[in-house]
């Protein structure tokens, strides 16, 4: 008898994690397959709330590949842009949905409410499962008389001031930064205001003592503020025009004052609209400025007035295969083609294939056009700290990245510990 107690109890105490197990992969196999394609997403917070679909770390072993991206809406918010395309069993079955989180919204109130048009998005696939005999849709707010309207009392107009510091110091040395901003925006189908205001202090000390011990300070400081606006009009689903206006201060490039005024207009290939998945646009400003120097530059000017015609083009793609964000500007002075400058940066970030992937970003600008230089040489304090604007032809950065991942198709399991 205590031997057949005995292999009943290992038959029982084997049977049953097996018998659970293999619950858990019927439930695993039956359950949506996601891959989450988002780059600035709590994808950690997602998970823990939608428990029900299984979470892929590659999109070749998805029923549903979620792409989300984000751009700054009007009111100083954002809006998220949904696409959850169906592959596998789900082939051909594709939506999209708008998410807007205000201005106002903490970080915890913006995920929140992303979750909430997840699962919305995801309720089509997992009807089609048995999964979905465990959920349940619920209506929590208040019946709403559809014939009402709401008058907007601010006109669409968004206001926001701001401002920050930061400090820090040592023994023989310390640093004082501070800034101050002020905007106005006001966002429409056809109209586009922009208004700003920004003004930055800094303060940079430093102590020595000498062979003998007296003690010595520097002090270096650097201030500047700039105000800018403009007003754009849409002109149809590819075309726009603009009035773009500018006033500045800078020590560090050796402005004393400058403004300016231009107009523009850009023409976009893909429509407006459709701005969440491509773009590509071209932009055509002429600007006119008068510039006061505080020291006499290096072409002997203290003031001149100058015209600069410029061409700004945008590429950006947001595709499941992966990234393409790209700017090229290219600018010359009226007065003389050979004051010139050519910016361009682009960004890549895609798939090979399974598991790996690939980041490529450069930047690299062709410089002709330092035109307020001060004449005479910067002191190596200067010249170290960055505080005057430096001659040079060129610039550039670049940086490669390469990602492979392999193992465990799912990645459903939250372990926030350490």
């Amino acid at each position: 008898m205590k031997l057949a107690r005995f292999f009943f109890f290992c038959f029982f105490a084997l049977f049953l994690p097996l018998s659970v197990l293999s619950q858990n992969q019927a439930a695993k196999s039956e359950a949506v397959s996601v891959f989450l394609d988002c780059n600035r997403c709590d994808e950690r917070f997602i998970k823990q709330q939608i428990t029900y679909i299984n979470y892929v770390r590659d999109k070749e072993d998805s029923d549903v590949h979620i792409l989300i991206t984000r751009q700054r809406t009007g009111s100083g918010g954002t809006e998220f842009t949904i696409k959850m395309l169906g592959k596998a069993r789900f082939e051909g079955i594709n939506n999209t949905l708008k998410y807007f989180s205000a201005a106002s919204n903490t970080d915890d109130e913006e995920r929140r409410g992303l979750v909430k048009k997840l699962k919305v998005g995801l309720f089509p696939y997992v009807s089609k499962t048995e999964i979905v005999q465990d959920i349940e849709i619920s209506y929590n707010g208040e019946k709403k008389d559809q014939s009402e309207s709401q008058e907007d009392q601010w006109d669409s107009w968004i206001f926001e001031v701001s401002g920050d510091t930061y400090f820090n110091g040592e023994e023989s040395r310390s640093n004082l930064f501070v800034s101050f901003g002020a905007s106005a925006d006001r966002v429409t189908p056809d109209w586009k205001i922009n208004i700003d205001y920004d003004y930055d202090f800094n303060r940079r000390t430093f102590t020595e003592l000498d062979s003998v011990g007296n003690e010595s300070t520097t002090e270096f400081i650097t201030r500047g503020q700039r105000f800018d606006g403009k007003i754009v009009k849409s002109l149809s689903d590819h075309w726009s025009v603009g009035i773009f206006g500018e006033a500045f201060t800078s020590s560090r490039n050796n402005i004393d004052f400058s403004a300016s005024g231009s107009p523009a207009v850009e023409y976009n290939i893909f429509p407006y609209e459709e701005y969440s998945t491509h773009e590509i646009s071209f932009m055509y400003i002429v600007k006119t400025g008068y510039f006061d120097y505080d020291e006499i530059t290096i072409f002997n000017e203290r003031s001149e007035i100058l015209v600069r015609q410029q061409l700004r083009s945008r590429l950006e793609f947001t595709q499941p295969w992966g990234e393409i964000e790209g700017r090229i500007n290219a600018s010359t002075y009226m007065h003389d083609f050979s004051k010139n400058r050519v910016d361009v940066n682009l960004e890549f970030d895609f798939r090979i294939f399974r598991g790996l992937s690939l980041n490529l970003s450069g930047r690299y600008s062709l410089i002709n056009d330092q035109l307020s230089i001060p004449k005479g040489n910067i002191s190596d304090a200067e010249q170290l700290l960055d505080l005057r604007q430096q001659s040079t032809s060129y610039s550039y950065r670049g940086s490669v990245g390469i990602e492979y991942s392999f193992g465990s198709i799912y990645n459903n399991v939250v372990n926030p510990r350490f």
